[in-house]
């Protein structure tokens, strides 16, 4: 009995041993300098606007007189640079990008002030303070489409008219089929996460959200562009330029803000009211999309929506700001001024 112990702890120890060599390899070989985009905390030349006393990176284009169209990142925990085609509106519309409290160039903030509840409060803040008391023009992509939509069913006289391009999950059932789906993982991402999270332990600074942030949007934009799910056309390399910084800690803690007690998420909340808006709603979705595309918003969102027309943007993914602004600034631009 006591040889077979022995030969156990000797087992143990050996596997203990292999894998604290393993580790000290792959930290080793991953050695190098990584680093994250400082924020309007660290960089006071980053645009930035503070309300309430809560700041956003934010920048803004066009005549402030004229209407304006306030843009809506995704996520949560990415930022606007991908979507900056959009400020080709600011010929006719006064274009307003913010990041999200906690996302992106905004400064980090402690996760317990990241919820849902605090994301639609703050993008309020940024209506009120840019759109003067009139209605504003929303768009929002993904996560962006998901709040804009919220904002909407809570604030319906607020908003002239909505753009909501490839929005998540917006009821219970919709949202536990875009769950089912972000779970496609294949090998080559699985090897490129385990890479990733050795690099960001190479990160130092600028702040103690820095490595888990490196982490998260690299991760993020190679699952994103990863064979194993339908975001994108096929063959869409990932970008290099596509996010200035992941904000970890809003991922994590607005979607862990709509759980319940037992981890059960009750998504029902963001659309309650939405019947009491009745201003036109463009829906954007983009052909590639084999996720949250045409089949996914048809059968779970678009008649959420009273008044609401679909257009399919062609040659582009999910992030069809991106993959083919000139079609999807377009249709914008004749819904808007339609």
């Amino acid at each position: 009995m006591k040889r077979a112990l022995k030969v156990l702890i000797k087992i143990l120890l050996g596997f203990v041993i292999l894998g604290i060599v393993i580790f000290a390899i792959l930290y080793l070989i991953t050695a190098g300098t990584y680093e994250v985009a400082q924020t309007a905390a660290q960089d006071a030349s980053i645009p930035s606007v503070t309300l309430d006393g809560v700041t956003f990176h934010a920048e803004t284009f066009g005549d402030p007189a004229s209407p304006p169209v306030i843009v809506v990142h995704g996520g949560p925990g990415a930022d606007y640079r991908y979507l900056l085609n959009l400020q080709e509106l600011s010929d006719e519309f006064y274009v307003v990008f913010y990041d999200q409290r906690g996302s992106g160039l905004s400064p980090r903030v402690d996760p317990s002030e990241l919820t849902l509840d605090s994301s639609i409060e703050d993008l309020n803040r940024i209506v009120e303070h840019y759109g003067n008391g009139e209605p504003v023009n929303l768009v929002g992509h993904s996560w962006g489409g998901t709040l804009v939509t919220a904002y909407v069913a809570r604030h319906p006289g607020k908003v002239a008219r909505l753009v909501a391009a490839e929005p998540g999950g917006l009821t219970n059932e919709s949202y536990a089929d875009f769950q089912r789906s972000a779970r496609a993982i294949d090998l080559p991402l699985a090897l490129k996460g385990v890479r990733l999270w050795f690099e960001s332990l190479h990160v130092n600074g600028p702040d103690a959200y820095a490595r888990s942030d490196y982490f998260v949007g690299h991760i993020s934009e190679a699952w994103e562009f990863s064979a194993a799910n339908g975001f994108n056309c096929p063959g869409t390399p990932v970008p290099e330029d596509h996010f200035w910084r992941a904000g970890a800690a809003a991922y994590q803690a607005i979607f862990g803000s709509a759980l319940d007690e037992n981890g059960n998420a009750d998504w029902s909340i963001l659309t309650e009211g939405l019947e009491n808006y009745t201003e036109p709603v463009l829906m954007l979705v983009s052909e590639c999309n084999q996720w949250v595309g045409l089949e996914y918003q048809s059968k779970y969102h678009v008649d959420l929506y009273p008044s609401v027309e679909v257009v399919v943007i062609p040659d582009a993914g999910h992030d069809m700001f991106w993959d083919n602004p000139q079609d999807s600034v377009q249709a914008v631009r004749d819904f808007l001024s339609g």
